[in-house]
């Protein structure tokens, strides 16, 4: 008896061809030129970062080395002139034929006599400073080389004996008879550092920083970071034993090429860091690694054009093999398309012996009813997404309401004035501001960001402002408020959502301010007088993050006409068409050009220059500023 054979489907027959050509060509393609290319790169990569590392640090060790050979000749004329007229001649060509050498201190501190003299040049006038105590001789400067009885290199120090700015010294011991009795020192300004450091471009947004040998932070593009971290503080924040290895590393005077991903920080980038010979210190170059291998990326997409093309290809060739076998379902194909309602109820298939037909047949009914209980349940669907955009709708105007009214300034005492301003990204938003007597006496202010937007943020936000409301009676101080909300946050935060947020006190008698900056942006001081203070200096980390905050404060005494001005970082990382930020520079600016500044124009003037700078169609973050107006009434 002849066994019947079912009949091939058309779908398993453009399915097994597809597969075949496709999965061999991906399997092909990734598997060989997707590594190759991927370690090229990363060849590359680390070729292109050592070039620009080496070549800045060649930069930087001209300066210091010809320090060391300019101190060495200084040194040798101090022993034969025995410290005469001449010297002082010599020392003024000196700084006259070398701007990168700001000053030059000659210190002697012994049994018979202590005394240091500084000298440089003011415009064109050659000045000799004497030391007025002997303070000096006790500093790093003066008595490493004199105990060591070698030369030295100084970390950056503030010279308020010289140049009044911060230095960084090259210092050579004196000997007499035999014996270290003074220190020839030789400064050249950060200054010129941090240009060199500073004009560094790797990739697009890379940028380098420079570190001493100790691992400190010396020169960075954020500001908070230079001479207030070392790379083991940073190790330690993010309990990353990579960062720590690599500050190892860094101060063992070694080089490398590594990758820094999944390890506590945002960002996914590549480093390259280099010693600078003559005084131990390393240069490190950073860029992203979308950037590093952009070139990558970029073949990954004529790929996937070339598998485009090919899939467009075997598609053709497939219609024009089943062009025969699909010409039973024109006509219902063609019934479909004048149909509004997508099947119509009178169309039929006609009778055929291939598979998927009869399978058609079969089912088409069911299909009409489907689509019909389809359509109404795309009904009930759509009226639910109404609702949630309701809901969600009343919690935008229900976050809007937790923040202060402007217009209610009965509820300010007599010599505040605060105007804020919140817009976010979305319906709802993860910023915050507030402000409100604590007491009689006492008037409490802060602005918050949540990290991350949506629903979640703005929960997360709702209980930051309800913990401000309801324990900053009771508690008082800055930091003691930040140090209960960041517990609670670790608490009671299951999205480990950590904040940012600058929380300040004033006492409405004495003027003085309080406040405590838990990683947020930095304080503006706008003085009646036009001047204008940053406070840049965070007190500690963002709040959720670490389970003992140890959190402190910082107290200023305001004047009459003060505004204090808050915002958070959708003011400052505001984007606009070259992919520039309007950043803390462009904001000094706009509080520079303020004439008779009160908080609602202050306010709006920021708000104004963002939004001309910035492109609109870029905004993914919240928008907040505060400003506070003290007002000695007495």
């Amino acid at each position: 008896m002849k066994t019947e054979t079912k009949p091939r489907t058309i779908a398993f027959q453009i399915i097994s061809f597809m597969f075949v050509v496709l999965v061999a060509l991906f399997i092909i393609s990734i598997l060989t030129t997707g590594r190759l290319m991927h370690s090229v790169m990363e060849s590359n990569a680390r070729e292109s970062f050592g070039n620009i590392t080496k070549i800045n640090v060649q930069t930087i060790d001209q300066t210091l080395s010809k320090m060391v050979i300019l101190g060495r000749d200084l040194e040798l004329l101090i022993k034969d002139n025995n410290y005469n007229t001449d010297l002082n001649i010599h020392i003024r060509q000196l700084l006259t034929d070398n701007p990168e050498i700001v000053s030059v201190c000659i210190a002697y501190a012994n049994k018979s006599h202590t005394f240091s003299n500084t000298y440089l040049l003011q415009g064109a006038n050659f000045l000799i400073n004497p030391s007025i105590s002997d303070d000096f001789s006790y500093k790093d400067w003066f008595l490493l080389p004199k105990l060591t009885e070698k030369p030295y290199w100084s970390d950056p120090w503030f010279d308020s004996d010289g140049t009044g700015t911060i230095v960084c010294s090259y210092s050579i011991p004196l000997f007499i008879k035999g014996n270290v009795e003074g220190v020839l020192r030789l400064d050249t300004s950060m200054e010129n550092l941090r240009q060199i450091v500073s004009s560094v471009r790797v990739k697009k947004t890379g940028y380098a920083f420079l570190i001493s040998n100790n691992g400190t932070i010396v020169a960075h593009p954020q500001d908070s970071l230079a001479m207030n971290y070392t790379v083991f503080d940073l190790a330690e924040q993010l309990n990353s034993p990579k960062i720590r290895s690599i500050g190892k590393s860094i101060v063992n005077r070694k080089s490398d090429f590594v990758h820094l991903n999944k390890i506590g920080i945002p960002a996914n980038v590549w480093m390259f860091y280099q010693p600078v010979p003559t005084n131990s210190w390393s240069l490190a170059t950073v860029a992203p690694d979308r950037e590093v291998f952009a070139d990558l990326y970029n073949l990954m997409f004529i790929y996937i054009g070339w598998v485009l093309l090919a899939f467009l290809i075997i598609a053709i060739a497939i219609w024009y093999r089943t062009r025969t076998i699909n010409q039973p379902l024109e006509r219902l194909i063609q019934s479909i398309e004048k149909s509004q309602s997508g099947v119509p109820a009178t169309a039929t298939l006609p009778d055929s012996d291939t598979y998927e037909i009869q399978v058609l047949n079969t089912n088409f009914n069911r299909l009409k009813n489907s689509l019909k209980k389809y359509a109404e349940s795309l009904q009930e669907v759509t009226a639910e997404k109404d609702q949630i955009m309701d809901e969600v709708t009343f919690a935008s105007e229900v976050q809007l309401n937790l923040i202060p009214n402007n217009q209610k300034l009965f509820t300010l005492p007599p010599n505040i004035s605060a105007y804020g301003i919140l817009e976010p990204a979305g319906l709802v938003g993860g910023d915050l501001y507030d402000y409100f007597s604590v007491d009689d006496n006492h008037f409490l202010f802060g602005i918050a960001d949540v990290v991350g937007k949506g629903v979640a943020a703005a929960l997360t936000m709702t209980m930051v402002s309800t913990l401000l409301r309801t324990y900053a009676p009771q508690l008082k101080q800055p930091e003691k408020i930040l140090t209960y909300m960041n517990k609670f946050l670790i608490e009671n935060n299951p999205d480990y959502r950590f904040v940012t947020m600058f929380l300040g006190i004033i006492d409405l008698k004495t003027g003085t301010c309080t406040f405590s900056n838990a990683g947020h942006t930095p304080l503006f001081l706008l003085s009646e007088d036009g001047k204008i203070t940053k406070y840049a200096q965070t007190h500690s980390t963002a709040l959720g993050i670490l389970e003992n905050l140890n959190a402190s404060s910082e107290t200023i005494q305001l004047k009459s006409g003060d505004e204090i001005v808050l915002c958070t970082d959708g003011i400052t990382e505001a984007v606009n068409q070259e992919d520039k930020l309007f950043g803390t520079d462009r904001l000094e600016k706009v509080l520079k050009n303020l004439k008779n500044p009160e908080p609602e124009s202050t306010a709006q003037a920021i708000l104004d220059a963002v939004k001309s700078f910035a492109d609109p169609e870029r905004q993914t973050d919240d928008i907040t500023i505060l400003v506070v107006k003290y007002m000695n009434v007495s």
